[in-house]
């Protein structure tokens, strides 16, 4: 496979990945208050919540972008895994969408952000982005 179509697959799975985790994180931002409740039907304590939620929502834009993608796709990927075990009880019916994201963030986190991605220039604060 050439070095061009690796680097736009990369970039596809960034997208499609970190948009799940824009949209989930989001959906949890904008309604707190339910998210709070569901949560804490489950025994997780609020603090968690919001960390939970904020991460999904920044994480999922880091990986879009493709800054930190390493560091970005390990933290949701700790998340997954908890939903994982969340779910557990429902059968590997509950854990197959947390499992095929993290297959996707473990595949993000071996091919790193691609050519395809918002650089930060060292030394400064400036960023570029690399076009297709």
């Amino acid at each position: 496979m050439s070095s061009k179509k690796k680097d736009i697959l990369t970039l596809a799975v960034r997208l499609i990945v970190g948009g799940i985790f824009i949209t989930a994180g989001w959906m949890k931002v904008s309604a707190m208050a339910a998210t709070l409740g569901f949560f804490s039907s489950l025994g997780i304590p609020a603090f968690l919540v919001y960390i939970v939620s904020y991460s999904e929502l920044i994480g999922g834009i880091l990986v879009v972008l493709g800054l930190w993608t390493c560091a970005a796709s390990f933290i949701l990927a700790v998340i997954m895994a908890f939903a994982m075990w969340y779910s557990r009880s429902m059968g590997f019916q509950g854990i197959m969408a947390p499992l095929a994201i993290l297959g996707g963030l473990l595949s993000i986190m071996a091919s790193d952000a691609g050519a395809y991605a918002v650089r930060l220039k060292k030394g400064s604060d400036q960023a570029s982005v690399a076009s297709i």
